[in-house]
């Protein structure tokens, strides 16, 4: 990799015409091609949907009403609060949002009880009374009709009920029902209708005590796609404000689940907009304290922008849109990105030889960004869409900063020129020459801290509640505990939703009738409540050939009797002959099972909220809901789901969150396991080390413990948002030990300062992470501050891990008493030493060593390509031993290394201690790296450029 960037280098050094030309024309094709891209914007495509959960929450979205919004009218004097003035408030808000609403966000206005279309429901339920009488009402028909003087009874109770003045239902259901035998199935119609307790004026809804007057909406948009709803509440604003303007005596709130999700984005926005401002503003004096190059600055701006570009051009090829909310997250991952620019411009102005500097830093900039891609590649597999592009776009963002950072950018950066000072910012260089691994309380301290927090790391927990990350202002919060009451869900029991599934509605009400049989046994042992009767009414057909055989048989029990007994009834008690004629159409009636289609009055209004259709996946639900007791749900869940052929499902909405958020949980674990496992496997194939893959990857399974305990310890918890954030930190660590780990390398093999350099870069970087994503501690939305906390712990953990344990121990592996080791320690040799001290008490010492095991220890941890190159040497070397053992030791050796890197030096002289060797070193790297290798090991070898 190192050659082809330089050979790059070279060819557009010579033809910088054409490097630029390569850069313009990229980017002109990248912008054409961003153009081609549709955003969207909906946070339900992070949640891990699979066929379970997609199926749950549709359902729940389409029947809990989360399209629906409620305007709450009140007097902002209670005592003002007259029934007439709420109506006149009810009036002007609707007329206010009819005429705003010139684009059609509202589908349905629901300002008044619709009295017509429930006397239509009422007549239909007599009518088709058959379908909808069960055995239970059966047995009470015919306990009343076993009574001597029932029928003469009942009719005279109608004649004094038609005497008071009263509604003109009343005198219809008479008619179709004068002896009262239906009226439990209508009393059931009642639990069906609206979800709120509520009393009515003049058909308008007020709550129970009729202090407030509530109007109900629904937008065309569900409650996730906050960027049409946003529009939507900015026009009910409006209505609110004239509403106002008009009677200031009135108060306006609305509320409902589109609202709440415009809330959410507006506080992440208003955060973000406020986080970003701090941000940029320190970021920027941060750069200009470290830089003082406004040049410098704005190429890193340059490099990460056109990494961005590149991702967005690559994504465009393949997708017609892309989540504006990955998009946005990509200000965490640009962090990451920054490190490439911000390393190699360090470095660069440094030096006074930009090829030199481009060759010193290639291999830490190429390792680095492959283990992150690597990482972030990990997302791709994941259910959730969002994760998946979040993945994509993470890998092809960082891919294309690194392209523009190793191709364009080391021509655009301005080396230091003979004589120039280069700016040095005291405070970070201070920092990054503090050494914490000299200090043996420092490193006693973070090994106690280590044990501690892997401890409290067992605590940590993930939020499976996903409503603890929503934002509600006091007003909305206070207006969804009011509604809380009206739908005396404040009872503090939970909603469970039992889900019939089938590929049509037939298929869908048979399974809904297997369950039944169990809902009933809860019911009765007072574990679950059903909120509506629902299942007594939509049935199979071969349940309504069931129920219409029975109600043959009653017929043909009692028809006759009846009729003749209820006209002798109305001409004893003065009705007219046909006042009852409707009763005696339904006993004369001929049914048949009918289609789902034939009972839309039902299904269109007061069981609206219990069936769900998905056109796409060809899905067709029934929904039954319970409500139950938050400690008999999981047992109530148990007994639904495992009831006798019944292959629906049954969740709460905290089981459903926590499905998907376990989903979600399990989806990173194996991210951390496939994550460490690329990361470690590329650190050993790149560094051509295990010991230094350890050595890289020890500081980020440390300071993962850190952020585990540290969490657990202050009790923040993971979510479906900081978790993410989580991996990122863990993909910044990696960058930030890889530089430390080569730093060291480099330093050991070249005895050149570069490490400082490293930290300094280091510490820049990390400040800027820190910076742009800590200030969001102050954040107000609960899900943006997690980000903050999580970003404050992590980045802590993260840059002290990686200033400690790489240098502590490298030192070890080749250093003893302050000396370099005659040979460093490996996995080998500690084994040995292991198993020595382990079998004979004492550490394993060879009595001989061949000599080319020395000299091979003398290139080990110096990079891969000085090992493998000194591997081959030493091998060529070997095969022809008259070089460095038949030599005459009586005047001095002179080797010629033009091509080696001093190893046939090191044989001759270790095999010859009695030799001066002289070994000409024309190379400059070759030389440094031989004048290392005699550093504590043999005194007899002369290095010079040249004889």
């Amino acid at each position: 990799m190192i050659r082809i960037v330089l050979s790059i280098y070279n060819f557009f050094k010579k033809t910088p015409a054409v490097g630029w030309g390569l850069f313009l024309g990229m980017t002109v094709v990248m912008v054409l091609l961003i153009m081609r891209l549709d955003y969207k914007e909906d946070i339900s495509d992070f949640l891990p949907l699979d066929e379970e959960n997609h199926t749950a929450l549709s359902v729940y979205q389409d029947i809990s009403g989360a399209n629906r919004i409620y305007a709450i009218i009140s007097a902002t004097d209670s005592a003002k609060s007259a029934p007439d003035k709420l109506v006149a408030g009810v009036e002007s808000f609707a007329q206010a949002v009819e005429r705003l609403d010139t684009a059609g966000y509202i589908s349905n206005i629901t300002k008044e009880i619709d009295v017509e279309r429930m006397m239509e429901v009422a007549e239909n339920v007599y009518t088709d009374i058959p379908y909808f009488l069960t055995e239970a009402d059966y047995a009470r028909m015919d306990s009343l009709l076993a009574e001597p003087d029932f029928v003469d009874s009942r009719i005279l109770a109608d004649k004094e009920m038609l005497m008071f003045p009263s509604s003109s239902m009343i005198g219809a259901n008479i008619s179709r029902d004068p002896l009262g035998l239906f009226s439990p199935v209508a009393g059931r119609l009642q639990s069906g209708g609206m979800e709120i307790n509520f009393e009515t004026y003049d058909g308008y809804i007020l709550s129970p005590d009729s202090k407030r007057a509530v109007m109900m909406m629904e937008s065309r948009f569900g409650a996730s796609e906050s960027e049409h709803n946003a529009a939507l509440v900015g026009m009910l604003d409006k209505a609110v404000e004239e509403t106002v303007a008009a009677d200031p005596d009135l108060e306006v709130h609305v509320i409902g689940g589109p609202v709440i999700a415009v809330s959410n984005a507006d506080r992440i926005k208003s955060d973000s907009i406020t986080a970003v401002a701090i941000a940029g503003v320190l970021i920027i004096l941060l750069l200009i304290y470290v830089f003082r190059s406004v040049r410098n600055i704005l190429l890193i701006v340059v490099s990460v922008g056109w990494g961005w570009l590149f991702a967005l051009a690559a994504i465009a090829l393949y997708y017609d849109s892309v989540s504006i909310i990955v998009i946005g997250i990509s200000s965490v991952i640009l962090g990451i990105a920054v490190n490439y620019p911000l390393h190699l411009i360090d470095h660069m102005r440094e030096s006074r030889y930009p090829r030199v500097a481009l060759k010193e830093i290639v291999s830490p900039l190429v390792i680095g960004n492959v283990t992150t891609v690597g990482a972030f590649l990990c997302l791709v597999p994941l259910d959730a869409p969002a994760l998946h592009d979040l993945g994509l776009f993470s890998s092809l963002l960082l891919v294309g900063t690194i392209f523009f950072v190793l191709v364009f950018l080391p021509h655009a950066v301005r080396s230091s020129r003979p004589g120039e000072r280069v700016h040095d910012p005291v405070l970070i260089t201070r920092i990054a020459n503090v050494s914490l691994e000299k200090s043996r309380w420092v490193v006693w301290v973070v090994v106690i801290l280590t044990g501690v927090f892997a401890v409290f790391s067992f605590r940590t927990e993930f939020d499976t509640d996903m409503r603890n990350i929503n934002y509600m202002t006091d007003s909305q919060r206070e207006d969804m505990d009011y509604f809380s009451q009206l739908a005396g869900s404040s009872d503090g029991r939970e909603s469970v939703y039992v889900v019939s599934n089938g590929k049509s509605w037939e298929e869908a009400l048979r399974q809904n009738e297997t369950v039944n049989g169990a809902l009933d046994s809860l019911q009765a042992e007072g574990l679950a409540e059903r909120t509506n009767g629902m299942s007594k009414f939509l049935v199979s057909k071969e349940e309504q050939a069931r129920r219409i055989a029975r109600w043959k048989e009653f017929v043909v029990k009692y028809g006759d009797g009846l009729r003749s007994s209820v006209a002798e009834g109305a001409m004893k008690y003065g009705f007219s002959p046909d006042a009852f004629s409707e009763f005696g159409d339904i006993l004369a009636a001929d049914y048949q099972p009918r289609d789902y289609a034939d009972f839309d009055w039902l299904t269109s209004s007061v069981f609206m909220g219990n069936v769900s259709h998905d056109d796409k996946a060809g899905r067709y639900s029934v929904v039954q809901v319970l409500r139950v007791r938050p400690e008999d749900v999981a047992k109530v869940r148990e007994e639904v789901q495992g009831a006798r052929e019944f292959g629906g499902q049954c969740f709460d909405v905290l089981s459903m969150n926590g499905s998907m958020a376990n989903t979600l949980s399990d989806d990173f674990n194996y991210i951390g396991i496939a994550c460490g496992l690329i990361v470690f496997l590329f650190l050993w194939l790149s560094l051509g080390s295990i010991e230094l893959a350890m050595l890289s990857f020890l500081p980020m399974a440390v300071s993962w413990i850190w952020i585990l305990g540290i969490m657990g310890m202050l009790g923040i918890k993971f979510n479906i948002v900081n978790i993410i954030l989580a991996t990122f930190i863990f993909g910044q660590g990696d960058d930030y030990t890889i530089f430390m780990t080569e730093g060291l390398s480099y330093e050991l093999a070249y005895r050149k300062k570069l490490l400082a350099s490293y930290k300094n870069s280091i510490i820049v970087s990390a400040l800027i992470m820190f910076i742009g994503i800590g200030t969001l501690v102050f954040a107000k939305h609960p899900a943006m501050r997690s980000l903050g906390e999580v970003t404050v712990v992590g980045m802590l953990s993260v840059v002290l891990m990686a200033y400690l344990f790489p240098p502590l121990i490298f030192n070890w592996l080749v250093r003893k008493n302050g000396k370099l080791r005659r040979h460093p320690m490996t996995l080998g040799s500690l084994a040995a030493d292991c198993w020595g001290r382990m079998t004979r008490g004492k550490a394993y010492r060879p009595k001989e060593r061949p000599a080319e095991y020395y000299v091979m220890g003398r290139y080990l941890y110096k990079g891969l390509d000085i090992e493998r190159r000194a591997r081959r040497n030493i091998k060529e070397i070997l095969k022809r031993p008259e070089l460095y053992k038949e030599i005459d030791t009586s005047r001095p050796v002179v080797i010629h290394g033009r091509e080696g890197q001093g190893e046939l030096a090191l044989m001759t002289a270790l095999v010859n201690p009695g030799a001066r060797v002289i070994a000409v070193m024309p190379e400059t790297d070759s030389r440094r790296i031989l004048e290392g290798c005699l550093v504590d090991f043999i005194d007899n070898v002369e290095v010079v450029e040249s004889v």
